[in-house]
């Protein structure tokens, strides 16, 4: 089989199979509407017209073919094409139906081109030529169609993608509660059904140039440079768990440190910017040690407490200092010492055996301590409301006062 076996045949076989031309298109699209109802519904429409036009070009160009070395189609020819393949991915079509009834439309020119020739007495030869002809023709116009619907596919997914990045930059702005009608809109452009609730994840990223973990489909994306925002719908997403732990547990290809994902309050729609806050707001706490040993995923859910004693810098610092004075004139390593095991103590509930077993000491040793720790802080180790705020002041720690992104 030739590239353009059409150069083969004798350019007077277009005046033989010329007047069977309207009988071919006629049964084309007899074939197409019998044969192919999802195509064919629409054949007394607009789509009808353009359909007729392009198999009366496509048979009208194949003819004018014979005997010549020319290219199988045209400019014009080509985008009618590429039309229809772009038709099917517009339909959310497959383009398998259309390519099936281009194999059928060929089986059927060849059944009224042969029949004219043969009534002329063609040769067997010619009709072999005209044959190959035909079909090598017709992949050329099942290429075109192809190539249109792949152009469609590339230029709706890109499409999508922006409205996706533009619906994740609305929310995380808090037009959800703002600008509600065009949040719907881009969520349609989007292809992404509002939910109710969400919470947002923040990834840090290696750098600007780094390329951006590949999330489940259903979290929007927005990529800002040194971290990615990750907008997660109050639906079950399987295996998301899983995924966020792959991926903020690898490390880098120098050996860095394995990341982490920061995941924030689960809010309202409207409410994603407080998500996102609070997310961004574990990041800084674990990258200062505020939050202890954590593991590859960081959820708000587990760390409100921290949350809520680093949300206010100055409330933080007044509490701290006026919390933890008596501990002010104690020589700094001494009054760590104590520091810790006050903190550790109250977790225990007073507890002075689970006190030793928690810290590795001699219960004798916490005994001590706790002996200088009530001469220093009186009463109010006894009073249910000053243990509460003692303990929040530790665990907010010194830390706070040193803490620039508070």
């Amino acid at each position: 089989m030739t590239d353009r076996p059409w150069a083969g045949i004798a350019p007077d076989m277009a005046d033989v199979l010329r007047p069977a031309l309207a009988t071919a298109v006629d049964r084309s699209i007899e074939n197409i509407t019998h044969r192919y109802p999802e195509l064919g519904a629409d054949i007394a429409g607009r789509y009808g017209v353009a359909l007729r036009k392009g198999i009366e070009d496509a048979l009208s160009r194949f003819l004018d073919l014979l005997g010549s070395d020319l290219p199988p189609l045209d400019t014009e020819l080509t985008e009618s094409f590429a039309s229809f393949g772009a038709r099917e991915d517009r339909r959310g079509r497959s383009l398998e139906t259309l390519l099936a009834a281009y194999r059928d439309g060929a089986r059927v020119a060849w059944q009224v081109f042969s029949g004219a020739a043969l009534d002329r007495e063609v040769s067997r030869v010619a009709l072999a030529t005209l044959a190959e002809a035909i079909f090598v023709y017709i992949d050329e116009l099942s290429s075109a169609s192809a190539l249109g619907f792949a152009q469609a596919q590339l230029r709706h997914a890109s499409e999508r993608d922006l409205a996706r990045r533009e619906l994740a930059s609305a929310l995380l702005a808090g037009e959800a509660g703002t600008h509600a009608p065009r949040v719907r809109e881009l969520a349609g452009r989007a292809g992404w059904r509002l939910p109710t609730r969400v919470a947002v994840a923040v990834l840090a990223t290696r750098g600007v140039d780094a390329r951006p973990p590949i999330l489940h489909p259903e979290i929007l994306v927005v990529d800002r440079g040194d971290e990615v925002q990750g907008i997660i719908p109050d639906v079950a997403i399987p295996g998301l768990a899983r995924q966020f732990a792959s991926i903020a547990g690898a490390g880098g290809a120098d050996g860095d440190p394995p990341m982490r994902v920061f995941v924030g309050t689960v809010r309202t729609l409207g409410e994603a910017p407080l998500s996102l806050a609070h997310a961004q707001a574990l990041r800084r706490l674990a990258d200062r040690g505020l939050l202890g040993e954590v593991g590859p995923v960081v959820t708000a859910a587990r760390h409100l407490v921290a949350l809520v004693l680093h949300a206010d810098r100055s409330l933080a610092e007044h509490l701290v200092a006026q919390e933890l004075a008596p501990l002010e004139p104690v020589p700094p390593a001494r009054r760590e010492i104590l520091a810790t095991t006050l903190l550790c103590w109250l977790g225990q509930h007073g507890d002075r055996a689970a006190t030793s077993r928690a810290l590795g000491i001699h219960p004798q040793t916490v005994s001590y301590r706790l002996g200088e720790l009530r001469r220093l802080f009186g009463a109010g180790l006894d009073d249910p409301a000053r243990r509460l705020a003692l303990h929040m002041a530790l665990a907010a720690g010194p830390q706070v006062a040193d803490d620039p992104a508070q």
